[in-house]
């Protein structure tokens, strides 16, 4: 699909801020293997597949900046998954993109912000259940 990179990012679960827990969306903040490559910022739809279980897990990715809080110029990529596989700390993990949903933005409130998370998650869920989002996840088995 369009906008969304063909190979996976691969991974280590880190320490975040931890601001997303407190929001409502615990997220796993994602350190890419060197050499990995990053698509460019946006929020997307994609996979997160555990290397040490084997599962995998519908996510929503956001890779930015963190525009809305604006605490550093750094680009994170950060995974909530969709139905909260729990402490991910330390585990090496595959990100495989399905699509783009939006760009990265910076709200004006943390409301906005929440709203929008809300609306970015009900995307990603549609675009995970759609023949190429089916597709994507048929091919990590």
């Amino acid at each position: 699909m369009a906008d969304a990179p063909a190979t996976p990012l691969s991974g280590t679960v880190v320490h975040g801020a931890g601001r997303g827990r407190g929001l409502g969306f615990p997220t796993a903040n994602i350190a890419p293997d060197p050499g990995t490559p990053v698509p460019p910022p946006a929020i997307y739809s994609g996979w997160l597949a555990r290397r040490a279980s084997g599962t995998v897990h519908r996510a929503t990715i956001s890779v930015g900046t963190n525009p809305t809080f604006c605490d550093t110029p750094e680009i994170h990529t950060e995974v909530y998954c969709h139905d909260a596989p729990g402490d991910l700390y330390g585990e090496h993990v595959d990100l495989w993109f399905v699509a783009r949903i939006r760009a990265t933005e910076r709200f004006a409130s943390v409301d906005e912000l929440l709203l929008a998370a809300r609306e970015d998650v009900r995307r990603s869920e549609a675009l995970l259940d759609s023949a190429h989002g089916r597709h994507v996840r048929a091919s990590l088995s």
